[in-house]
């Protein structure tokens, strides 16, 4: 069995020197070959990497950032020249129409007048609150505008009573129910004294066709006579107001401009309470001002409404009820 040898040290080379008869460093490298101490280099080193320059060791090499490298260069491709148009030229087809108006041959005086007293003024608009407030005017016109109709749920009370009664039922008894089906007649006061509240009125006409819808709202405009309201047609013409077996909503002040009510109102507005009456369509009025400046004597026909922003469904629904009962 081959004995293992051990590691060869440094004091190991010094003695095998010591003790063969080598005579140059050709035969000690050849001893040092043998004994495991490779000293000679596989490649010699090369005269410009610095190994054996001591100066080389002593200042490092300065580090140098790298920089960034710069985006590349497009040239835009050479667009080839025109071709050569013939020299000839083509005359024009179109034909050249006469004007409508007369050429003017001399502008008139005034045109080039300055007029330092007209003065341009950039007004700014203000935003306002309207009276009935984004958040609420649907549940209180729809309060307002709302009419009762048979519905389609059975009216339990009625046809238990009907058979205690022993009545023969032609149809079974159902329960009414709210409906904005009729649509509205919208009458506007664009009287003097409703001058502070046109924004209003507008506004209520958007608000309106909103609830029960733009198609089905018919918008008429008076001035302090409710009974003379009128409206342009799409084709032009001026319409006066009747009544349509429908609810009648008017925006007015009756002309108190903010004052104390008067012990009368004008007879306009009872000849207008007189054709809802007769026809059986609600008339709700919408007043801005406070009810301690309404006027008196317009009996119970009308539903008078605060328009303020106070105003709540709930106060509608206290004076009108579920809905208006139509003939």
């Amino acid at each position: 069995m081959e004995k293992m040898r051990g590691e060869i040290h440094l004091g190991d080379f010094a003695q095998a020197l010591a003790s063969l008869p080598w005579q140059n460093d050709d035969q000690a490298q050849a001893i040092a070959a043998c004994l495991g101490f490779g000293l000679a280099p596989s490649l010699p080193p090369k005269p410009n990497e610095g190994i054996y320059d001591r100066h080389s060791y002593s200042q490092p090499t300065p580090y140098k950032p790298k920089l960034p490298t710069p985006p590349p260069v497009f040239i835009p491709p050479v667009l080839e020249p025109p071709p050569t148009l013939p020299p000839t030229k083509l005359e024009s087809q179109v034909d050249s129409w006469q004007t409508l108006a007369p050429p003017i041959e001399k502008s008139p005086d005034w045109l080039g007048e300055k007029h330092e007293s007209v003065q341009t003024i950039n007004e700014t608009k203000i935003a306002r609150l309207s009276l009935f407030p984004e958040q609420t005017h649907r549940h209180i016109l729809a309060a307002a505008l709302a009419t009762r109709r048979i519905g389609h749920d059975i009216d339990l009370p009625k046809l238990m009573a009907s058979l205690c009664r022993r009545e023969v039922l032609t149809q079974l008894p159902c329960r009414p129910e709210a409906s904005l089906e009729r649509g509205c007649d919208l009458l506007l006061d664009y009287s003097p004294s409703m001058v502070p509240f046109w924004e209003d009125l507008n506004g209520l006409i958007e608000q309106v066709g909103r609830v029960v819808g733009a198609a089905n709202v018919r918008v008429f405009g008076f001035d302090t006579r409710p009974t003379e309201a009128k409206r342009w047609t799409g084709d032009g013409k001026l319409q006066g107001w009747q009544v349509q077996k429908r609810p009648v909503l008017v925006a007015t002040d009756f002309g108190i401009s903010g004052l104390q009510c008067r012990a009368e109102s004008d007879p306009a507005w009872h000849g207008l309470i007189a054709d809802c009456t007769k026809d059986g369509s609600p008339l709700v009025i919408l007043i801005p001002w406070p009810e301690d400046r309404w006027p008196k004597g317009l009996g119970g026909y009308p539903k008078l409404a605060h328009w303020s922003p106070r105003t709540t469904a709930a106060m509608v629904k206290r004076q009108i009820g579920p809905g208006h009962w139509m003939r």
